[in-house]
């Protein structure tokens, strides 16, 4: 691979843009009555309208794309109440005005439902905090973000469910850009469902993984790539049922306490679905990109859509669709969702049912077939994503000419 300039910075936020407050006025129609809770011609605040019960109502309130609420995400950074009229500003990075739109309105709904006369909304700009958070309304759930040192980009291999072959196309995509000159490693953060350590063929690794002197875990490798798996450290058999505040602090701590060697890319796997552990990656490490894998069936399109829309929200840009299985279970519905939401489509694997049984063996088709039509298509589909972040492939022949070249120099 040869790397010409970035086609964006990886990582880099658009500064978020201040709307202008808006209050939200609940019309009185004659004759129709008011809410029970609600008396617009008083100037008395309802006795249990305070900051504590706003803050309340506004746990009912999901950051739109994702399961948890504005307070649990420490989004909420101030509220004010006087004489029935409600203030709050939410902590926000996202520009999208639709998302703006889609706060506006859950928010106000959620105020006005417990006896609010007016609601205004404002965005504030988050900064990070100099000393510890003390309480949850103000803390920055992006003040911790740090780049991974030594690692160029970092990108996310996600699907919007289960069962489509994400881990399949994250391990042999990882291994194509390998093979193409990138320095490459692979982060298994499916907390729920690891499967690495299998298609790797290290499903040992949990009895071989080592800390460093300062405390940080040492990557294994397998078949040339550096790996790090949460099936290293569940265990077999122990079931993770992780909940909200407990996953984002493991992923965490999990991306940042790990001695990567300098890496081009290093590829995560993540669970299925567009729950807590891509947010709380996202909140973790700048990242340059993602990558939707969905199968041809109309059910996988649909959840492929959701997990686009998802980094989306999370400004992650999606560098492309993956379409898996294709043959026996139709073909097109990866195309077809890359062209709805206008984003890359990357290519297609066919169906081969020798894949399965090399992942079952720790053999991944990249090492086992590169030359089959499966493995050209993860090669196509690598270097689609090698060119979105900025390198360009080059024939051996160009490879090893240019080095002759630096050589010589």
């Amino acid at each position: 691979m040869r790397r010409d300039a970035p086609k964006h910075e990886p990582g880099m936020r658009q500064p978020s843009h201040r709307p202008p407050v808006r209050d939200a006025i609940i019309p009185f129609v004659p004759g129709e009555g008011a809410p029970e809770t609600m008396d617009i011609e008083s100037s008395a605040q309802p006795p249990e309208l305070t900051s504590e019960s706003i803050t309340e109502a506004l746990r009912g309130v999901r950051y739109p794309g994702l399961t948890r609420d504005l307070v649990s995400f420490g989004m909420v950074h101030h509220v004010s109440v006087c004489d029935g009229r409600v203030k709050v500003q939410l902590s926000l990075r996202t520009p999208d005005a639709n998302t703006h739109a889609q706060l506006d309105r859950a928010v106000r709904d959620a105020i006005l439902a417990i006896g609010a006369k007016s609601v205004a909304m404002e965005i504030v700009t988050p900064k990070p905090q100099p000393t510890a958070k003390s309480h949850a309304t103000t803390s920055d759930p992006w003040s911790e973000q740090a780049r991974l040192a030594g690692v160029e980009h970092v990108i996310a291999v996600g699907a919007g469910k289960g069962g489509v072959g994400k881990s399949t196309v994250a391990v042999n995509v990882a291994l194509a850009l390998a093979r193409g000159g990138l320095r490459t490693a692979l982060l298994d953060a499916d907390i729920y469902g690891p499967s690495l350590p299998i298609l790797m063929g290290i499903e040992d690794g949990a009895s071989r993984v080592r800390m460093s002197l300062e405390k940080t875990i040492l990557p294994l490798e397998a078949h040339g790539l550096p790996i790090i798996s949460f099936g290293f450290f569940v265990g077999d058999g122990s079931p993770a049922i992780w909940r909200g505040p407990m996953v984002s602090k493991a992923v965490k701590q999990f991306a940042h306490g790990v001695a990567w060697p300098q890496l081009d890319v290093l590829v995560v796997d993540l669970p299925p679905g567009t729950g807590d552990i891509p947010l709380s990656l996202a909140q973790a490490v700048p990242l340059s990109g993602a990558v939707v894998v969905t199968q041809p069936p109309r059910v996988a399109a649909t959840e492929a859509r959701k997990a686009a829309d998802m980094f989306r929200t999370l400004e992650v840009p999606v560098l492309g669709v993956v379409e898996n299985m294709t043959g026996p279970f139709g073909r097109g519905a990866g195309r077809m969702v890359a062209g709805e939401l206008g984003i890359t489509f990357l290519g297609e694997v066919p169906f081969d049912d020798m894949i399965v049984g090399e992942g079952d063996s720790g053999l991944p088709t990249m090492i086992a077939r590169p030359a089959s039509t499966a493995g050209i298509a993860f090669e196509m589909i690598a270097r689609g994503i090698a060119g979105a972040l900025g390198w360009e492939h080059v024939s051996a022949a160009t490879a090893a000419a240019a080095a002759a070249e630096r050589a010589s120099a």
